[in-house]
């Protein structure tokens, strides 16, 4: 009872201030303003500031009512963060208990700083047990401090220098995690400024490595080995050592997550584990052990997360190199019709469309077609912005292949025309070597004017290149689709098989 008292009193004594939360489920019959903004959001009534704006008041998103019932809904947002609920299957024992530690220690400074020193006190070994079991190294550096200095006030001094000894140990071993933490962050920055830059860093990667792994082996510490597999996956990655990532995969998987997501330990997300696994798969092209793996691993991700849509999208990517097609019309119609499909960035959306288009090229069907101007989307010539140089090049080449397949030899043309502008201007030869031979072969067949002889004579060594050079590609960003090796095998067939070329020949006097 005296502890009541005490809390209820230092509630008192404080005030209580009023805290607004977003009605999530809709129970009540609220129609507040932030209520509906918040709504249309979710629901994907709203996409943009403009919209919502429009829709609620018939504005624009400077007026004044829109940007209260805006400023209103977000700080209703940042309110829940306090109640977030970490019970659910998604998340993992680590998140749960690092943020119910968080939330203990600061329950135990306020019950300090209010003078509450015995109910602290009685909270403290809890929250020391758990920062201790999960690593929470730094909550725990805070509870040993509140308890070390509550040992002080008392005067009990064996218990003091305890846990003085102990706080030492752990501000030794904060200090590894955040050298660690620095060494991983420090070469991230350069890989993601440039090229130039990664290369700089590579060498220093695997001496990072060691440093980390000698750090984790002195403290047995789950926190480091986490550092240590991203930076090593980081390295493999660059230096497309992709077998060794599905290794490093296995190992931590075997180490960490061969559990229960809600029982996992670590501060690491069993999905990113997956999408790392799944990519390398990717880049070695092997759609067989790729696709078992993606089979078994599809359960983890929640449909119509932004996780699970990636994952959807490399096992997509997968199946269209391991030329599964059904499969990846499966996949492909799963993602279609997610509800969430609406809320995705107009470019991932855009994204999605080409690779209907080659999915279409390869497994035509009403149920794929549904909904999507084939005819327009091969008419039109691509716009994307200089950045996404890719998506123009990728909407090209499905574009040629529609058109060669139906004898459009003048549209061929300009998309030849185009093809090799991107070619000359925008390619290196590092990361699209493979772009550059296939385009290479695509102005083979027009610079041979169509004929299927001279075509697959002068094409032979560039086909050959196809097959044996093997780039690896950057899921969503080089879009290699359907391997050229495949393309250029149709394009050989509809120039041998097509009358229309055949009489294209004959009638052409070039081409003879």
């Amino acid at each position: 009872m005296e502890d009541l008292l005490k809390l209820i009193e230092i509630t008192k004594k404080r005030g209580q201030r009023s805290i607004q939360l977003v009605n999530l489920n809709f129970r009540k019959n609220e129609i507040s303003k932030d209520n509906q903004l918040y709504d249309g959001i979710v629901n994907g009534q709203f996409l943009s500031d403009d919209e919502a704006a429009k829709a609620m008041f018939r504005s624009h998103p400077g007026n004044r009512n829109y940007r209260n019932a805006k400023a209103k809904l977000k700080q209703k947002l940042l309110n829940h963060l306090y109640f977030l609920d970490y019970d659910k299957s998604t998340y993992t024992l680590y998140n749960k208990c690092e943020y119910e530690c968080r939330h203990m220690l600061h329950q135990c400074q306020i019950l300090v700083k209010e003078g509450a020193h015995e109910i602290a006190a009685n909270v403290l070994p809890t929250l020391i047990k758990n920062a201790k079991q999960f690593e929470c190294i730094d909550i725990l550096i805070e509870a040993l401090t509140l308890q070390r200095n509550d040992y002080a006030r008392q005067g009990k001094v064996t218990p003091y220098q305890e846990v003085s000894e102990e706080l030492a140990y752990y501000q030794s071993f904060k200090q590894a995690i955040e050298e660690a933490e620095a060494a991983y962050q420090g070469i991230l920055v350069f890989v993601n400024k440039s090229v130039s830059a990664q290369n700089r860093v590579m060498s220093n990667i695997p001496e990072t490595v060691i440093k980390l792994q000698k750090y984790a082996q002195k403290y047995k510490s789950r926190q480091i080995d986490r550092l240590v597999f991203m930076l090593q996956t980081l390295y493999n990655e660059l230096s497309w050592n992709f077998k060794d990532n599905i290794r490093l995969c296995d190992a931590i998987e075997d180490r960490y997550l061969k559990k229960d997501n809600s029982l996992v330990e670590i501060d690491l997300n069993k999905n990113d584990v997956v999408l790392t696994k799944l990519k390398a798969y990717y880049c070695l092209r092997d759609a067989e052990g790729g696709g078992a793996y993606a089979q078994k691993t599809s359960k983890f991700f929640k449909a119509g997360s932004s996780q699970w849509f990636r994952f959807m999208e490399l096992y997509f990517l997968l199946m269209m190199k391991g030329l599964n097609y059904k499969k990846a019309g499966e996949i492909f119609r799963k993602v279609r019709t997610n509800k969430n499909y609406s809320v995705l960035p107009e470019l991932e959306k855009k994204r999605w469309k080409i690779y209907r288009a080659f999915l279409v090229f390869v497994n035509d069907s009403k149920l794929l077609r549904w909904g999507f101007n084939l005819e327009k989307f091969v008419d039109t010539m691509p716009d994307y912005p200089k950045e996404f140089s890719s998506y123009n090049i990728a909407r090209l080449i499905i574009q040629y292949m529609y058109l060669l397949r139906d004898g459009n030899i003048e549209e061929v043309r300009r998309r030849v025309e185009a093809l090799q502008q991107y070619n000359s201007t925008h390619l290196d030869k590092r990361h699209n070597y493979r772009n550059s031979i296939f385009i290479r072969l695509l102005s083979i067949v027009t610079e041979k004017e169509f004929n299927y002889d001279q075509i697959e004579e002068k094409g032979r060594t560039y086909y050959n290149k196809l097959r044996k050079i093997d780039i690896p590609s950057e899921p969503g960003v080089d879009m290699e689709i359907i391997s050229y090796d495949v393309l250029y095998s149709f394009i050989l067939e509809y120039l041998k098989s097509n009358k229309l070329y055949v009489h294209y020949r004959f009638y052409n006097v070039s081409a003879v």
